[in-house]
């Protein structure tokens, strides 16, 4: 009796089980665009109008200089991660490496550069407190924006302090305004009202501890970090000598989270990145298989885009994006989406694998492998002629990817039974 290959999700390897071998992929020269290699592969262009920084292959936060693509590692398994694509952000705190100078100190001092910071340099500073019941450290109140998101956040590790509390004024922001990090463990603790909190290993032992929130009323707002002897314990009569170590506070306005600016006197903004497959002959291909990952960011918001084809800008387009932990595969005719695959929920910073075959009453993806999303109506796909193939971001710039793309495959086609297997 003939052995029938199951329905998907499958992946490569099942199918080897079955038919004793690997499948036969419809377009037996596809085109790879590879980004962990460390160099940009042929076809691809980037241009980036200022410095930017990244995690190295040794996972330390580096610069790039003008123009120069940025291949992002993990920053403690220092595996690639890919290309990293983003907006261009500002940091608003002024000095944001050096705590020695620069900022208020209430009830602390500052031993600088104690320790090697996430730099892979002596530039983390550490915070000693005092005896008095507030130890804490912040720069001059600035104003925020109602209705504007921004990201608060800062590097911190442990020494005899485990918890560090992320403030921001509860009059801009609601809530009680601090939100608490556990340095030790990796940890969050209890955070304000309203607030998102995110904490993500760092190179040399740091954490990088984020909030992000919008704010609820216009006006000056103070900004600061404060030593904890416990979730929630930022009220406490310290014994003048425990301690913990900060490096490269950080203001920005945006709900993604993206790469340190670093900062000395004045606010420091960086442009952003700007990728384009420039090898014509994939913009004829139907099928397109990416591998990334999704962005760090609020739960809910803008959409980031992680490939867009068009015909010089956004009306008339084909695109995948990620938009409230879901990721569409979408074609839009004069500004209206005709037709839209939802391929369902992936967190955030999470690696994924997506093939889509773009062909008018034909148009299907399969995510990660599974199960193929379908759209068969005739007049969907936007047939239009396509000029412009865009890598982590739409025309003009927007909705930024703010992460990173491991590669981009293009074939001529593929069929329904193919497109899980390059999806797997």
């Amino acid at each position: 009796m003939p052995r029938v290959l199951p329905t998907p999700p499958f992946s490569a390897a099942a199918f080897q089980r079955v038919y004793g071998a690997q499948p036969q992929l419809v377009s037996a020269s596809p085109t790879r665009y590879d980004f962990i290699t460390g160099f940009l592969p042929t076809g691809v262009s980037l241009s980036r109008a200022s410095t930017a920084w990244r995690n190295s292959s040794s996972g330390i936060i580096v610069p790039e200089t003008t123009d120069v693509a940025r291949f992002q590692f993990d920053p403690v398994a220092l595996t690639p991660r890919g290309l990293l694509v983003e907006a261009g952000r500002t940091e608003l705190y002024t000095k944001n490496t050096d705590f020695s100078s620069g900022w208020g100190l209430v009830g602390c001092t500052i031993n600088p550069n104690a320790v090697t910071g996430p730099d892979g340099t002596a530039s983390a500073d550490e915070v000693i407190e005092g005896t008095t019941t507030q130890q804490s450290l912040g720069q001059l109140a600035i104003n925020f924006t109602s209705g504007v998101t921004y990201i608060h956040r800062i590097y911190a590790k442990a020494k005899t302090r485990n918890w560090i509390a992320v403030y921001w004024d509860p009059n801009r922001f609601g809530g009680t305004g601090f939100n608490y990090f556990d340095v030790a463990n990796g940890v969050v603790g209890t955070a304000s009202a309203g607030m998102t909190t995110l904490i993500r290993p760092a190179a040399n032992g740091f954490y990088e501890c984020i909030v992000i929130g919008t704010c609820t009323s216009t006006g000056a707002g103070n900004r600061s970090f404060w030593l904890a002897n416990a979730d929630g314990g930022r009220v406490y009569t310290g014994d003048g000598t425990s301690s913990l170590y900060i490096w490269g506070a950080s203001l920005q306005v945006g709900a993604d989270v993206t790469q340190h600016i670093a900062t000395d006197a004045v606010t420091v903004a960086t442009a952003a990145d700007t990728a384009l497959i420039t090898n014509v002959a994939s913009l004829t291909d139907q099928c397109w298989v990416v591998k990334a990952r999704t962005p760090t960011k609020l739960p809910t918001g803008q959409a980031n885009t992680v490939f867009q084809m068009d015909d010089g800008g956004n009306a008339n387009r084909r695109m995948i994006y990620y938009l409230n932990g879901r990721l569409y595969v979408v074609s839009t005719i004069g500004g209206v989406a005709q037709a839209t695959l939802d391929m369902g929920l992936v967190a955030n910073g999470t690696d994924f694998s997506i093939a889509a075959r773009f062909a008018d009453a034909n148009f299907a993806a399969s995510l990660n492998g599974g199960t193929l999303v379908t759209e068969t109506t005739a007049g969907r796909l936007n047939t239009l002629g396509m000029t412009t193939a865009r890598i982590g971001a739409a025309a003009g710039g927007g909705f930024a990817w703010n992460s990173t793309i491991r590669y981009i495959e293009t074939r001529r086609t593929a069929s329904d039974a193919e497109l899980p297997l390059l999806a797997a």
